[in-house]
């Protein structure tokens, strides 16, 4: 006699509030780096974005496609509140003001224009690749668990 399976969910909302939480830790840890160093550190990406496809890939959504498009959109959030919070960081220290005044009030529109301005074709494609990979993590990665030998 076969004992009671357990059935996972087909979206597991647990599992993508974990995701959004490591790309927006993940973000923080990048721009504390990178406003200590004095440079974007774009590169980080690329690892930031493999660990939360790999986070979805084990706690995230069953449908492989639907893993992949968070991890590529959570991944692509990072980027963007890393690349944020270095761009008021930047403002702060021209301003000689603390980085908390800064933060409520600096908009994504200025944010957005001082990451842009500073960022060159290497950051972009770190930044797309990032991307890329946390899709492939979590995509792939589900499709070799799913595939694998069965207990029956």
């Amino acid at each position: 006699m076969m004992g009671a399976e357990r059935r996972l969910p087909m979206l597991n909302l647990f599992g993508l509030a974990t995701a959004l939480m490591v790309a927006l830790a993940g973000g923080a840890v990048w721009a504390l780096a990178a406003m200590w160093r004095q440079d974007e550190l774009s590169f980080l990406a690329l690892p930031l974005g493999l660990f939360i496809g790999r986070v979805l890939a084990g706690n995230g959504p069953r449908n492989n496609a639907f893993a992949a498009l968070c991890a590529a959109a959570f991944a692509l959030l990072a980027s963007a509140y890393a690349l944020w919070m270095i761009a008021s960081g930047r403002v702060a220290m021209l301003l000689g003001m603390r980085l908390t005044d800064i933060l409520g009030n600096i908009g994504f529109e200025l944010a957005g224009a001082i990451a842009w301005a500073r960022l060159d074709a290497f950051d972009i494609a770190a930044i797309a690749s990032g991307s890329i990979a946390a899709a492939l993590a979590a995509g792939l990665r589900r499709a070799t668990q799913s595939s694998g030998p069965s207990n029956a």
